[in-house]
């Protein structure tokens, strides 16, 4: 985040204590609640990070990603980024809740609750990974454990606080959490080339699908001859087409020899027939 002007800061009173907007961590310790409210006042300022007026999802992403490099700095694994996102407006929209209570309605009950928000403000935002399996991953993809100084230094910032990660942070660490950093890269990289690789993959798999059914569809209207009948036949998977007749006025035998046996004294051709055929039936009515 850009450096703020001192003589701009936005600052909002909850009982005795003031939040002032900050755009960054105290360096060498973790954070704690009153430092994510602080953050996300700077992000949500008109104006601040770059760009106009932020959405509170898009300033609690932006500072969930901060606050994990942070973490990460310090060598210690992490919640998901969605999880710490969660968290941070959670607290936020109960600081914003008690900070909007009008002065009329500010009893006895509201100022007991703002000088216990007030008080959990100075204890540490935890979003410590507690899960030992997830924990031992993290741990196993980036190739440096958590040490016993990392964790009497989580312990202490949870508690005291009076550890400071830079005394005790040597070149030999440095050169290890700059090469987990590479490594992440290279994940983050190989990845991407996974996810565009497989993409391209199913682009190639739908169109030969495509292409597949159009030969299916075409092939299925091809005309086959029945080897006793002579009637033109379509394939059964296409779409059926009505047959058509051969017979004309000047070929009446070869309606006959192009209709079933059992059809010849009823009708003169599919579409037509035998003028006979009414006579009878009329007859059969009459009767």
């Amino acid at each position: 985040m850009e450096p703020l002007d001192m003589g701009s800061k936005a600052k909002k009173t909850l009982g005795n204590v003031d939040y002032v907007e900050s755009s960054e961590f105290s360096q060498g310790i973790l954070p704690t609640n009153k430092d994510v409210i602080q953050n996300m006042l700077y992000l949500l300022q008109p104006k601040r990070a770059g760009q106009a007026q932020q959405s509170k999802e898009d300033a609690a992403q932006l500072l969930a990603e901060l606050l994990q490099k942070h973490w990460l700095f310090c060598n210690l694994h992490t919640i998901a980024t969605k999880n710490i996102k969660k968290n941070i407006l959670k607290i936020y929209e109960e600081f914003t809740k008690l900070y909007q209570t009008r002065k009329q309605t500010q009893n006895q009950s509201f100022t007991e609750k703002a000088d216990t928000f007030n008080r959990s403000s100075e204890q540490l935002f935890d979003i410590f990974c507690t899960n030992t399996v997830i924990r031992n991953e993290l741990e196993q993809y980036s190739g440096i454990k958590m040490t016993d100084i990392a964790w009497k230094f989580l312990e202490d910032q949870r508690s005291e606080r009076k550890m400071y990660h830079k005394d005790f942070m040597d070149k030999k660490e440095i050169k290890m959490m700059e090469r987990r950093r590479l490594q992440c890269l290279e994940h983050l990289r190989k990845i991407a080339e996974k996810n565009e690789t497989s993409e391209v993959k199913e682009e190639a798999c739908k169109t030969d699908e495509k292409s597949d059914e159009g030969i299916r569809v075409n092939e299925s209207y091809v005309v086959e001859e029945e080897e006793d009948e002579g009637v033109p036949v379509f394939s059964s998977n296409g779409k059926r087409k009505r047959p058509y007749s051969t017979w004309t006025a000047s070929s009446p035998t070869s309606a006959g020899d192009s209709m079933h046996l059992e059809c010849q004294h009823i009708r003169m051709s599919i579409r037509k027939v035998r003028p006979g055929f009414y006579e009878t039936v009329d007859k059969f009515k009459n009767c």
